[in-house]
């Protein structure tokens, strides 16, 4: 679809650069076995975002993570039975925690001491032991009940982070945030980072769409709708579930009707605003935000 006087009205600059696309960029939905396919997985318990990270890291390189997110490494787990739920969610063995001896002193990273009371050391064997004279970094490990280590900083773990709610919860299982501007590629890659994908489940659902426009304030938006093989013949969404486009689910814009093609290259799907948020083609290489649908794992109890 082309843009004329009334997208200038809105004041939206759309920036075009060549970009090449490969089939292999795409990651094929179908082939997935489970709907997250970032590098954390992420569960909500009260007003946090926790992530498991998927591959051993050392405590700073664990916290460097953590923080790129946007996050730090946990530092609620000193309520006790949140640990309990984290662990079953995420099943993991020993996890870095937001803890760290400096100076001699025990600090959780949001700056609260560190005390018998909300550490939870392990009592058997007595921990902190700080065997080696090297044991600055804490943990939690299931094997002893979930109870605080200390260890060596450079052992490798994986990283429970957390960080505050961000984006905005649809009640449908995902939460919804906005990218930076980019090309689709671009913005794909972004909500991949953040441990989902380009908005689909959401989007086939008209009426999650005002919702969601309302709250993230967004004129246009990339979602997870891509045209695999060009003219305009194969529309297909990031969604496990469901990866067939149809007219019923995809919304396109019907005055002027969607998708056009027009130029022959417009292969990559977006909503928009001024057209009561439905669907339109447009060429992957504009630059837009991209709206992310990140998926919220149920607690386990």
């Amino acid at each position: 679809m082309k843009y004329g006087a009334l997208e200038l009205g809105l004041s939206i600059c759309f920036v075009l650069s060549y970009l090449n696309f490969s089939a292999i960029a795409w990651i094929d939905p179908s082939m997935l076995d489970h709907p997250l396919i970032g590098e954390w997985r992420e569960v909500k318990s009260g007003s946090g975002y926790y992530y498991i990270m998927t591959d051993l890291k050392t405590y700073e390189q664990a916290r460097d993570e953590c923080k790129s997110y946007g996050g730090d490494l946990a530092t609620r787990v000193r309520d006790f039975s949140l640990r309990s739920t984290l662990q079953k969610t995420f099943n993991f063995d020993n996890a870095w925690i937001g803890l760290k001896k400096e100076f001699n002193t025990w600090v959780w990273w949001d700056s609260t001491l560190s005390t018998n009371g909300n550490t939870h050391w392990i009592s058997n064997p007595l921990q902190p032991s700080n065997s080696g004279g090297n044991e600055n970094c804490g943990e939690i490990i299931h094997a002893y009940n979930l109870g605080t280590n200390d260890a060596p900083c450079s052992l490798t773990r994986y990283g429970l982070c957390e960080h505050n709610r961000h984006g905005y919860d649809a009640g449908n299982g995902y939460r919804y945030m906005l990218t930076s501007k980019g090309t689709w590629d671009n913005t794909r890659n972004e909500c991949i980072h953040q441990g989902g994908d380009l908005a689909a489940v959401g989007m086939k659902d008209f009426s999650l769409r005002s919702p969601i426009q309302k709250a993230l304030g967004f004129y246009g938006a990339w979602i997870g709708l891509r045209d695999l093989k060009g003219g305009g013949k194969d529309w297909v969404w990031a969604d496990p579930s469901v990866t067939s486009s149809t007219s019923e689910n995809t919304h396109w814009i019907q005055n002027p009707m969607q998708p056009s093609n027009s130029g022959g290259n417009e292969e990559c799907g977006e909503i928009l605003l001024q057209y009561a948020l439905h669907t339109n083609d447009r060429a992957c290489s504009a630059e837009t935000n991209g709206l992310c649908e990140i998926p919220i794992i149920k607690p386990s109890k």
